[in-house]
């Protein structure tokens, strides 16, 4: 079993790790077969808000971002170099229906479904490697992951971020805090309302 309590506490003692943590988990978040099985997501906020008394919100969103293009990009090219093949590779040998589900999903909404599935946990790590194997023009599939990525790193990183902030600062500014909370609200309203159109 993954266990986020040891990497977090370890995280902790050793703050100079933080950067690579914040690289780890969107990448594994993102990444075709490990994003299926390894909620990233959550270690990744955990590890932002630890990264507030470290580094600056500004690196860990643009490290988010760069692990969860690169790793959107290889699941690409591995989507694409075993587009004949990838129904034989674990874990879709054991579970056919997350690939089927994938290829569904992305013939039915396109670059729309691309980008608004990168916020849809179950199905974000499968659209990489099914536009791949479907053949998706790359320049599209760049356009799209560009964007995504971006507004992605954003929504997963700045509540953490700024929620572990407000608990250890002294100086707890009510109005900034409030908005935070708002707009914390409102993207998850919207990822909610994306998942029930698109899912």
């Amino acid at each position: 079993m993954f266990e986020f309590n040891e990497i977090i506490i370890w995280l902790e003692d050793n703050p100079q790790w933080i950067g690579l943590g914040i690289i780890g988990a969107s990448f594994i978040e993102s990444f075709a077969l490990i994003g299926i099985i390894i909620p990233g997501v959550v270690l990744l906020a955990l590890i932002s808000g630890l990264a507030s008394s470290s580094i600056s919100i500004y690196e860990v969103v643009l490290l988010a971002y760069v692990s969860s293009f690169l790793s959107d990009i290889a699941s690409f090219f591995l989507g694409y170099s075993l587009r004949n093949s990838l129904r034989k590779i674990w874990p879709f040998t054991k579970y056919p229906h997350f690939l089927q589900n994938g290829q569904a999903f992305f013939k039915k909404y396109g670059m729309v479904g691309l980008f608004v599935g990168k916020f849809i946990g179950p199905i974000r790590p499968l659209l990489p490697i099914t536009a791949g194997s479907l053949n998706m023009n790359l320049k599209k599939f760049f356009l799209v992951e560009i964007l995504s990525c971006f507004l992605w790193a954003l929504v997963y990183t700045i509540p953490g971020y700024y929620a572990a902030q407000a608990l250890v600062s002294e100086n707890i500014n009510l109005v900034d805090s409030l908005l935070i909370l708002i707009g914390v609200v409102v993207l998850f309203i919207l990822i909610r309302y994306f998942n029930k159109k698109y899912t």
